[in-house]
């Protein structure tokens, strides 16, 4: 190989590599934090007793695992709250619910504009694609080590996910 070869392969090399660097740390990298400190969904908190639930939601169903309990409503696609060592480490709002206003303490539920979301909570959010609910934007408070997620579809807000990054790693 010519030293021209070698060059133009290496360049293509680091092109590649830079442009791979570069989608990790844009779906990985560092978001500037929104104070989610006392925010939620519904009544509940993520760090809440599980005991709560049952006090809040009489009505939900409980899923027992090895690790953690699953408590939901109705099914397991509507209202999901998961805990593990009986704390609350993920809330998850995907459908609404009958007779519930469910919202976030800045009152966003599902339906809320991209707008509405912006003017609440601001500016400082992660833009990612998933493979299990599209495009989301991903707000980030590393004091409290809580992330809170909105699945957007049309500019409107079709998922919200609240958990602890810390101790509940979501699958997306």
């Amino acid at each position: 190989m010519t030293k021209k070869w070698v060059l133009i392969i290496s360049i293509i090399i680091l092109a590649v590599l830079l442009f791979v660097g570069f989608m990790w740390f844009k779906n990985n990298g560092p978001i500037k934090d929104t104070s989610l400190k006392d925010d939620g969904i519904g009544k509940l908190t993520v760090g809440m007793d599980e005991e709560h639930i049952r006090h809040y939601y009489p009505e939900f169903a409980i899923s027992h695992g090895k690790n953690n309990n699953t408590y939901y409503y109705n099914d397991e696609d509507s209202f999901v709250v998961t805990t593990q060592n009986k704390k609350i480490v993920c809330i998850e709002l995907r459908n609404e619910v009958p007779n519930q206003k469910l919202t976030t303490k800045k009152n966003i539920t599902l339906g809320s504009s991209l707008k509405d979301v912006e003017q609440a909570y601001g500016k400082n959010y992660r833009k990612k694609s998933t493979e299990r609910y599209g495009d989301v934007i991903e707000f980030q408070d590393s004091k409290t080590n809580q992330k809170l997620v909105f699945g957007m579809f049309d500019n409107k807000v079709n998922i919200i996910i609240f958990y602890d990054y810390e101790k509940f790693e979501y699958q997306f």
